[in-house]
């Protein structure tokens, strides 16, 4: 089993398809509301992201397959005197829970912060 981790590129229309499909992953799950996303946000949800230059996204992959997602937020944390990192959203496709993605995905968050000074 190959797992790969990478920021999204909001402009790449596989990371944009997959990352609507993550989305509504997140959506159609109890946690989620149990409830899909309508079509415009699945299919609009990346280039309203790209508008965003404080937002990031991490997807995960598993043999190829979108099994994990991550969209994050820069902001700044008054306390600490510079940048923070807010996780918005944290996806792991139910047939994929349990290999410690999530886990995978925090550290590449993690990564990412650290690289950009939060």
């Amino acid at each position: 089993m190959k797992i790969d981790l990478l920021i999204a590129d909001y402009f790449d229309k596989q990371h944009a398809v997959d990352l609507g499909y993550l989305l509504n992953s997140y959506a159609e799950d109890p946690m989620g509301g149990g409830t899909s996303l309508p079509a415009r946000i699945v299919e609009n949800i990346a280039v309203e992201l790209a508008r965003l230059p404080h937002a990031f996204s991490v997807i995960c992959y598993v043999d190829g397959t979108p099994a994990g997602l991550a969209n994050c937020f820069e902001g700044f944390s008054t306390y600490q005197c510079k940048p923070l990192v807010n996780i918005h959203d944290l996806v792991v496709v139910k047939e994929f829970r349990g290999l410690g993605i999530s886990q995978l995905l925090l550290r590449k968050i993690e990564e990412t912060a650290s690289k950009k000074g939060c």
